[in-house]
């Protein structure tokens, strides 16, 4: 509000509280990481993924049931 008094302008700016200060705190940083995510997830969109294809060298029956492609140590015994 602009108030006139002998020729000068006095701008009244209501006091900020505690609470006004934290939530502007809160609504920057989340901004920032929006922004973070968005730059994140379009490098990832570009890159494409490259992926071995599975080994399957264990077929045989090592006589522990029906999963065999648990590695030999994983399988428990001595």
């Amino acid at each position: 509000m602009f108030f006139t008094n002998n020729n000068s302008y006095v701008l009244r700016v209501p006091k900020l509280n505690l609470q006004t200060i934290v939530l502007a705190l809160i609504a920057l940083i989340t901004v920032f990481q929006t922004i973070q995510l968005v730059r994140i997830n379009s490098k990832t969109a570009t890159t494409k993924a490259i992926t071995a294809p599975a080994s399957n060298s264990n077929t045989g029956t090592t006589g522990t049931g029906g999963n065999s492609d648990v590695p030999e140590s994983m399988v428990g015994g001595c």
